[in-house]
C-alpha cells in the first residue's frame, strides 16, 4: 500500500464538479496517410502493453474511520474499454473542434476507485495528424511525476520486468492496529516536525511583517468569484532558443519571460474589457522541491504567489517588478517546504475532510492567486509512441477553485508548448488573449533587440 501524504490528500479534498483536479496532455503525432486507419488500434495495443507496468495501475481506498492515510493499492484491474476511448465516427475534426472537445473532456471527473487516468484517441483530424489525450488525477502525481509517467509510455522507455501484484487492504481491525503502532513509533518524529512547522510559520510571519518582503493581497475584479464548470481551451508553441535569447538580453530566465509575457497579455486583455484593478494581479505558481529520495510520484510542490505587476505600464519595469516579487517568494520556499513536509497524524484524514467540506460549501478561497501559471520541466526530445513520432505535447491544465485562467508551459525539444485553460463564463474571447500572448513575445523580443 502506498500512503497518501497530506498534500496528496489536498488534491482530492479540494476537487469539485467545477474544478476537477486532473493534469493532462494533448499530444499530436505525425502519421503517414496510409497509417492513419491503424493509429487507434496500434496505440491502444501499445498502451495495453505498457500501462500495467506503470504507477497508473492503482486504486484508492480510505482508511477505516479516517484514522490513517488514504492509500493507493497497486495492481488495480485495468479495463481498456473503460479507460481508452476513441473518436466517434463522423467527419474529421478541425482545430477548433479539437479544442472544444478538450475543454469538455477536461471537466469529466475520474473515479478514484479505479486506475486514476483516462485516455482518448483522435485519429481523424483535418490537418492529417492524429492525437492522444491523457489525464491523470493530481493526487497521484504532480507535474513532474506526470511527465515521468508520459516518458514511461514512450517506445524507448525501459520498463520493469515484473508487473506489480494486485493488493487488497487489510481487514479494518488489522489496519487500525498497524496504524496505531506506526503512529506510536513516529511520535517523536511528529513532535519534531510540529516544532519545525512552528519555526517555519514564525519565519513566514516575519517576512510578511516586513514591507520589503510582504506578499501582496489577491485583488478582486469582475472575473473573480467561483469557478464555473464551463471551459475554453487553446494552445500555443514558442521557440525555446528565441525565448532564451530574449532572456539573455534582458537579464531574465525563461520563467521570468513566461511570467512577463502572460502579465503583458493579461494587462492588455483586462484594459480592453475594462476590468484592470489598481493592484497587481497575483499568480499561483508551483515550485518543485522533489528530491531523489521522494521518488517520482505524489506531490512535492510549494506554491509561489508572485505579483504579475499588471499595474506597471512600461514592459521592462514590469519585468523587473515581477523578478523582484518572485525573489521575495523564493525567500519563503524553505519555510513553505517545512510547512508541507509533515507526517500524517492520527485522524488527520478525517479532520481534513471536515475542514475542506466546510470551505468548499461556503465557496471560500482556499489559496491566494487570480490565475495559475506553471512551468513544468519537459524532455529535450520528442519521443515516439507505438511508432508514431510526437510533434507537440500541450498541457491540459486544471482550473482550481476561484481561478479563471491557467496557463501551463512544458518544454518539448526546442519548443515551449503552452496549454491555456479558461473559465468560459469569464474569459469570453480566448483567441484574443492568445493573440495578446503572441504580441507580448514580439514586444519583448523588440525590446531585447533595442537593448
Amino acid at each position: 500500500m502506498n500512503r497518501l501524504r497530506p498534500d496528496d490528500h489536498f488534491m482530492i479534498l479540494t476537487e469539485t464538479d467545477a474544478s476537477p483536479m486532473h493534469i493532462g496532455a494533448l499530444q499530436y503525432f505525425a502519421v503517414r496517410p496510409e497509417e492513419r486507419a491503424a493509429f487507434a488500434d496500434r496505440t491502444t495495443a501499445h498502451l495495453v502493453d505498457r500501462l500495467p507496468s506503470t504507477p497508473l495501475m492503482r486504486s484508492l481506498r480510505q482508511a477505516p474511520r479516517g484514522y490513517d492515510s488514504d492509500v493507493w493499492l497497486d495492481g488495480a484491474q485495468f479495463d481498456p474499454a473503460r479507460h481508452i476511448t476513441r473518436q466517434p465516427p463522423g467527419e474529421a475534426m478541425g482545430e477548433n473542434a479539437v479544442r472544444d472537445f478538450v475543454a469538455c473532456w477536461s471537466v469529466e471527473r475520474i473515479a478514484l476507485s479505479r486506475p486514476p487516468f483516462q485516455v482518448h484517441l483522435l485519429d481523424r483530424l483535418a490537418d492529417g495528424r492524429c492525437a492522444m489525450l491523457i489525464k491523470v488525477h493530481h493526487a497521484l502525481a504532480d507535474g513532474v511525476g506526470f511527465q515521468s509517467i508520459l516518458e514511461m509510455l514512450a517506445d524507448d522507455a525501459e520498463m520493469p520486468t515484473q508487473v506489480p501484484r494486485s493488493e487488497r487492504p487489510p481487514p479494518a481491525p488489522l489496519w487500525l492496529a498497524r496504524a496505531w503502532w506506526r503512529f506510536r513509533r513516529e511520535k517523536l518524529f511528529r513532535k519534531q516536525a510540529k516544532q519545525s512547522r512552528g519555526e517555519a510559520l514564525a519565519a513566514i510571519k516575519l517576512l510578511q511583517a516586513d514591507p520589503a518582503t510582504r506578499r501582496l493581497k489577491t485583488p478582486a475584479l469582475r472575473l473573480s468569484g467561483p469557478t464555473t464548470p464551463r471551459r475554453r481551451y487553446a494552445t500555443l508553441s514558442l521557440s525555446l532558443p528565441a525565448i532564451k535569447a530574449v532572456g539573455r538580453a534582458l537579464d531574465a530566465t525563461v520563467n521570468d519571460m513566461f511570467l512577463a509575457v502572460v502579465a503583458a497579455a493579461l494587462r492588455g486583455y483586462l484594459i480592453e474589457i475594462g476590468d484592470l484593478p489598481d493592484a497587481p494581479l497575483i499568480t499561483s505558481a508551483a515550485r518543485s522541491y522533489r528530491k531523489p529520495e521522494h521518488g517520482a510520484l505524489g506531490n512535492r510542490i510549494v506554491a509561489l504567489n508572485p505579483s504579475l505587476a499588471t499595474d506597471v505600464a512600461e514592459p521592462l519595469a514590469r519585468l523587473r517588478a515581477i523578478q523582484a516579487s518572485l525573489a521575495n517568494e523564493m525567500l519563503r520556499t524553505p519555510y513553505d517546504e517545512a510547512m508541507l513536509d509533515q507526517p500524517e497524524t492520527p485522524f488527520g484524514p478525517r479532520d481534513r475532510r471536515r475542514k475542506f467540506a466546510a470551505l468548499t460549501e461556503t465557496g471560500a478561497a482556499i489559496s491566494p492567486g487570480n490565475v495559475t501559471l506553471s512551468n513544468v520541466p519537459g524532455p529535450a526530445r520528442r519521443p515516439a509512441i507505438a511508432g508514431f513520432q510526437q510533434q507537440a505535447n500541450f498541457p491540459i491544465p486544471l482550473l482550481a477553485s476561484r481561478r479563471f485562467l491557467n496557463i501551463t508551459l512544458r518544454r518539448g525539444g526546442d519548443m515551449l508548448d503552452l496549454g491555456i485553460m479558461a473559465d468560459a463564463d469569464k474569459i469570453t474571447d480566448l483567441p484574443r488573449l492568445v493573440a495578446l500572448l503572441e504580441q507580448g513575445v514580439v514586444d519583448y523580443a523588440e525590446l531585447a533587440t533595442s537593448r
